[in-house]
């Protein structure tokens, strides 16, 4: 299992994980990230939780999937831009003006014979007739989520997914949860997956605030994870210094991917620190007055 919390903010969607797998043949701990980002250069990520052969099966096949999906789609501009009048290698530069090497350019054109390189600007304002949408990627999870899941038909909670996505410029990113039948819910707060769920409303039920900085919540997740790893001991919650926790962010300008820290390993230090001066004393030193039987 895992802990992944997700939370809006009105600078974006982040998804904040835990990084410990926990081998099932070997009862060890390996530590990864949860967090996808499936498709370069798109406001897309995605974090899953449940049985670690399924949210691994989930984690290798959804860039496969949504890679495949996007070359299809744009076939279908290659072809729709040749059809309005231009030539195979002006349809290239159109779809790919900047973006891509030259091998992936001479892939989408199929073996152009013209021996003329793509230019570096594009000349040609065509627009394009199809795309590959926020709909389609939330489709494509809920989909691949359906597949895995049948495998564990009798756990509802087998596999779980956190989405944060961009729909289009001028709108906020937004989060969605997925269950283990492909049911899909916006969620307009924050929204906690994996073992380590039970805790996280102890937390953000009294420090989430839409309107508080995206490190402020960040930092509130990782306190929730160090709680839950050091304090409450759920074993299937865990990092290192190596791997330490990690966070994703979809923002407002589209940005997407990982988030680097300079002082990450400092504030997680700091939050150990802080459980153990706070929870572990007032949980040794308490003064309250322990039970006593009753008169028969």
């Amino acid at each position: 299992m895992t802990l992944i919390i997700g939370f809006k903010c009105a600078e974006g969607v982040c998804l904040v994980s835990d990084t410990r797998i926990t081998n099932l043949e070997t009862q060890e701990f390996e530590y990864e990230s949860k967090v996808l980002t499936p498709l370069q250069n798109t406001p897309f990520i995605a974090g899953a939780a449940g049985y670690t052969r399924l949210f691994r099966e989930f984690n290798r096949k959804l860039p496969d999937k949504v890679s495949t999906r996007f070359n299809e789609v744009q076939l279908k501009n290659l072809r729709a831009l040749i059809d309005s009048g231009l030539s195979r290698k002006e349809a290239v530069e159109r779809l790919y003006p900047k973006t891509n090497t030259e091998q992936q350019k001479q892939e989408i054109s199929q073996g152009e014979k013209d021996s003329d390189q793509v230019p570096e600007e594009s000349q040609y304002d065509v627009p394009l007739t199809y795309s590959y949408s926020s709909e389609d990627f939330i489709d494509d999870c809920k989909g691949l989520i359906k597949e895995i899941s049948k495998q564990v038909e009798d756990d509802p909670q087998a596999i779980e997914v956190l989405i944060g996505l961009k729909r289009r410029d001028g709108e906020s990113p937004s989060l969605h949860f997925i269950d283990s039948q492909g049911n899909e819910e916006e969620i307009d707060t924050f929204y906690p997956i994996g073992s380590g769920s039970p805790y996280v409303r102890m937390f953000f039920n009294k420090l989430y605030d839409y309107d508080k900085t995206i490190m402020e919540l960040i930092t509130q997740a990782f306190r929730t994870i160090v709680y839950t790893s050091n304090i409450a001991l759920e074993a299937s919650v865990g990092y290192t210094n190596e791997h330490p926790i990690e966070a994703y962010t979809v923002l407002n300008n589209g940005a997407a991917g990982i988030i680097r820290f300079k002082n990450e390993l400092e504030v997680i230090s700091n939050l150990e620190s802080e459980m153990r001066g706070e929870f572990e004393v007032l949980i040794k030193n308490s003064r309250v007055k322990p039970l006593e039987w009753a008169e028969p």
